[in-house]
């Protein structure tokens, strides 16, 4: 895993001074040894004796069987895979499947008092001793005791189908009662037995107990500049990754010897670009080429004008992790796993605009004029599902093309003719210029439009028309303190969100963030268990976090859009316009 920039330094002279005090300190620190032995990543301590329950499945069809019932709580039948808690209560395993707690990597997590260990093969085949929780600690002085140790000797394959089925583990211990007990049939449960086996059995490819392997993707619709304020953070994280490697074999040649976690903290590093020409459709074969030439464990950022669909569709097929391009049109789906997202893109402006009307001017007759272009889509299909959500009726809508939009007598008619209380104007600047003097004939009529397809053009709004023009805005308006690159410096004042942010992608600065404060901690928080599904699962459980661009960022099991606000607001007058929030960040 990876240090926090300019720290690792500071660290390593503040380990080095604890661990000559903890030497000359009588008494240990902990009363009892908590840590849990290094795994062994190797296929040695599975059986390899063919599990006759299986009759002769191959693990590549126990794989496929077995996910559904880890992860979806789904038999190899089609049926729901039931189990019991508190001795008799029926658990549904679609909605509380393995994966809900054990996660995908079958890793465990921390959540509510509870720990739950790892459930795979490597590990269950093994002895375990489990760290204490927090619960089991108490604190004397400047010691740490754990109370409680749980250890057990290796499970063996009968044995893990009895704790499965019984909830008893090889010391004679009795499963918390959360756990569920599963009175599964045996060729079912040798599928479930032997998906555990299978499961984060390597590491997975583009990483080693010394490297990374990274990527990122860049579409040729890009500009230089553009590609250039992507590419410079991403390099710099690099480069200094590759630093504290230095800085740290000059350690080791002074003797110091890692502890704890410190010792999986330094990875050198490398990064691929893979460009994409062509229209999207060539995409997959082109991202093919990459992946067999450049083994690696993620996709860094990216950055694209296109749909990104693509590119998602790709990484969910290869199981590679994308983490957050800079893309306006990202996949809305709640059931793919690898691609973490910044936000919504347009689908979310218009989401947001569908909750404001519905608070403020529920009942009110809309006209939503579509330009006929994927950003005018977007937007209109994220306020068509939101307004479904609330079970309303769907509005009256218009799709036009470029020379509609681009004809004010023809915008100017069919609005004195429809006359509606809200108008959404779906399009760029061409729209609202044409639609101008009709909007001005009805001052009370509210009108809403999407900062981010207005871009630069946000700017010319009329003073005349700012008071009934609402804008969805999907950035920060609250000062921030700290620098733009996300690098963690604070700056001297409070960064004020103007109108000259208009039309800004925040490409350096959305880049920054997400390696230093997300990617960082993920790579951190992984330690020497090197597997791409359990670095997603890290990462949705990381804490919130407030960063330059969004008001706040945050995680979740699943959850794949780690901003989920957005403003609804109006422009001051003046050449430069106070941007003023008419709605909270979350509005709901």
């Amino acid at each position: 895993m990876f240090c926090y920039k300019n720290s690792c330094g500071l660290f390593l002279l503040l380990s080095l001074v604890l661990l000559l005090t903890l030497t000359a300190i009588s008494g240990p620190v902990l009363a009892a040894e908590t840590k849990t032995p290094e795994l062994q990543k190797s296929a040695d301590v599975i059986p390899a004796t063919p599990d006759p329950d299986l009759g002769g499945l191959s693990d590549e069809k126990v794989l496929q069987l077995g996910e559904k019932m880890y992860r979806q709580g789904i038999l190899p039948s089609g049926e729901v895979m039931l189990g019991y808690v508190n001795g008799d209560i029926e658990v549904d395993s679609s909605s509380f499947s393995c994966a809900s707690c054990h996660l995908r990597a079958g890793l465990g997590s921390y959540e509510g008092g509870v720990e739950t260990p790892p459930t795979t093969g490597v590990t269950l085949y093994q002895p375990y001793r489990r760290p204490p929780s927090l619960h089991d600690v108490e604190v004397k002085g400047r010691y740490f005791y754990a109370k409680t140790i749980l250890e057990r000797p290796a499970y063996t394959r009968d044995g893990l189908k009895y704790a499965l089925r019984f909830g008893e583990d090889p010391a004679g211990e009795t499963f918390n009662e959360v756990m569920p007990r599963y009175p599964l049939g045996d060729r079912d449960m040798a599928i479930l037995v032997r998906y555990l086996e299978l499961l984060s059995r390597n590491f997975s490819p583009g990483a080693s107990p010394t490297r990374f392997s990274f990527a990122t993707i860049v579409t040729d619709d890009v500009s230089p500049a553009e590609r250039q304020a992507l590419i410079r953070p991403l390099e710099r994280f690099i480069y200094e990754q590759n630093q504290q490697v230095k800085m740290y074999r000059t350690f080791i040649k002074t003797g110091y010897t890692p502890t704890g976690d410190m010792k999986y903290a330094f990875h050198s590093a490398t990064l691929k670009v893979w460009d994409l020409k062509g229209p999207p459709a060539t995409w997959q074969e082109q991202l093919d080429g990459y992946l067999e030439r450049d083994q690696v464990f993620a996709v860094l950022g990216g950055l694209s004008h296109q749909d990104w669909q693509p590119v998602h569709e790709f990484c969910e097929s290869r199981k590679l992790p994308c983490l957050f391009p800079i893309t306006d049109f990202p996949v809305i789906s709640d059931q793919d796993w690898y691609t973490f997202y910044f936000n919504k893109g347009y689908y979310q402006e218009g989401e947001a605009t569908a909750r404001f009307i519905r608070h403020h001017a529920a009942d009110a007759p809309v006209l939503q004029l579509i330009q006929d272009s994927p950003a005018g889509r977007r937007l209109a299909a994220g306020f068509a599902a939101e307004r479904k959500a609330f079970g309303f009726s769907p509005v009256e809508s218009l799709t036009l093309t470029t020379e509609q939009l681009q004809d004010a007598p023809f915008i100017s008619s069919l609005l004195k003719k429809k006359h509606p209380e809200i108008l959404l104007l779906w399009g760029d600047f061409s729209l609202l210029a044409a639609a101008q003097e009709s909007i001005g004939l009805f001052p009370d009529q509210q009108v809403f439009i999407s900062s981010t397809l207005l871009g630069h053009d946000l700017a010319k709004l009329p003073e005349s028309l700012r008071k009934q023009t609402f804008i969805a805005w999907p950035y920060r308006l609250k000062p921030y303190v700290g620098d733009e690159e996300g690098t963690g410096f604070l700056s001297r004042n409070p960064i004020n969100i103007t109108s000259e942010r208009f039309g800004d992608r925040r490409i350096t600065s959305r880049t920054g963030t997400m390696l230093e404060k997300m990617i960082t901690q993920g790579l951190r928080d992984i330690e020497n268990n090197l597997y791409r599904d359990h670095l997603l699962d890290e990462m949705s459980m990381q804490m919130d976090r407030v960063i330059f661009d969004y008001e706040r960022i945050s995680f979740g099991p699943g959850q794949r859009f780690v901003s989920k606000g957005c403003y609804i607001i109006q422009l001051g007058p003046g050449p430069e316009p106070a941007l003023i929030p008419r709605s909270e960040w979350v509005i709901y």
